[in-house]
C-alpha cells in the first residue's frame, strides 16, 4: 500500500540512524569478514522502505531520489553514504550496480533493533521467507553486505543482466574474497523481495 510521505515522516520519526553508525571508523568496520549476503528492493525495504517513490525502476537516474528520501526519512545528518552496500538500478537502457556503502563498512543497524524497530511499528511488513531468515538467526544483518534493488520487486520487470550483474560484480568477488559458501539460501538470502524477482536466476551467474 502507497504511505504518503507526511505519514512515513510521521512514523518512522524514531528509526534514525546515528551518526556515529555513519562515520568510517574501525568501530564501524566488519570485525572479521562478512558472513553473508542480503538482497532487497528499497520500497519493500525489511529496515528502511523508501517510500512513496521511486516504486518503478525508471530508466532515468532514481538514485539521486533515493539518497533524499534517506537522508530525510532516516538519516540524523547528511550522510554520504546510504545503509546498503550497492545499489542497482536501471539508467537508461542497462542495469548498474552503483557502490554506495564502504565495502569494508558495516550495516548500521543490528538484529536486535531492526526485530525492535519492527514490533514498535505494525506498519512495517515482513513476509514469510523474511521472517525465517530472522528466526534461523544464522548471522547479525550488520555483518551482512547489502545489496538493494531501487524500487518494487512486485512489480518491476528484471532483466537477464540485472541478475547477471548481481552475481558477477556484486557477489562473486566478495563470496571468493572472503571464502564464503556460494550456494543460495546458505549465507546469501533475499529479504522482503516480491514475486518479480526470481532469487534463483542469480545461481547461473556466480562464478565458483
Amino acid at each position: 500500500m502507497l504511505i504518503e510521505l507526511n505519514e512515513t515522516y510521521n512514523m518512522i520519526e524514531e528509526t534514525r540512524v546515528l551518526s556515529s553508525r555513519d562515520v568510517v571508523n574501525t568501530q564501524n568496520r566488519f570485525i572479521n569478514r562478512p558472513q553473508g549476503i542480503l538482497i532487497q528492493d528499497s520500497y519493500d525495504n525489511p529496515f528502511f522502505p523508501i517510500r512513496p517513490a521511486p516504486r518503478i525502476d525508471t530508466s532515468r537516474l532514481d538514485l539521486t531520489e533515493v539518497y533524499q528520501r534517506y537522508r530525510e526519512l532516516y538519516s540524523e545528518t547528511e550522510s554520504m553514504f546510504l545503509p546498503w552496500h550497492y545499489c542497482l538500478e536501471m539508467v537508461g537502457d542497462r542495469f548498474y550496480a552503483f557502490n554506495t556503502r564502504p565495502i569494508d563498512m558495516r550495516f548500521p543497524i543490528n538484529t536486535q533493533e531492526a526485530l525492535k524497530n519492527k514490533e514498535e511499528n505494525d506498519w512495517i511488513e515482513w513476509n514469510a521467507e523474511t521472517n525465517a531468515f530472522f528466526d534461523e538467526g544464522l548471522y547479525d544483518v550488520r555483518d551482512a553486505i547489502h545489496i538493494c534493488l531501487i524500487g518494487s520487486s512486485d512489480i518491476d520487470l528484471y532483466t537477464i543482466s540485472m541478475y547477471t550483474m548481481i552475481g558477477q560484480v556484486c557477489m562473486t568477488p566478495l563470496l571468493r574474497q572472503h571464502k564464503l559458501p556460494g550456494g543460495l539460501y546458505q549465507r546469501v538470502f533475499p529479504l522482503n523481495m516480491g514475486r518479480r524477482f526470481k532469487f534463483m536466476n542469480i545461481s547461473r551467474f556466480i562464478r565458483k
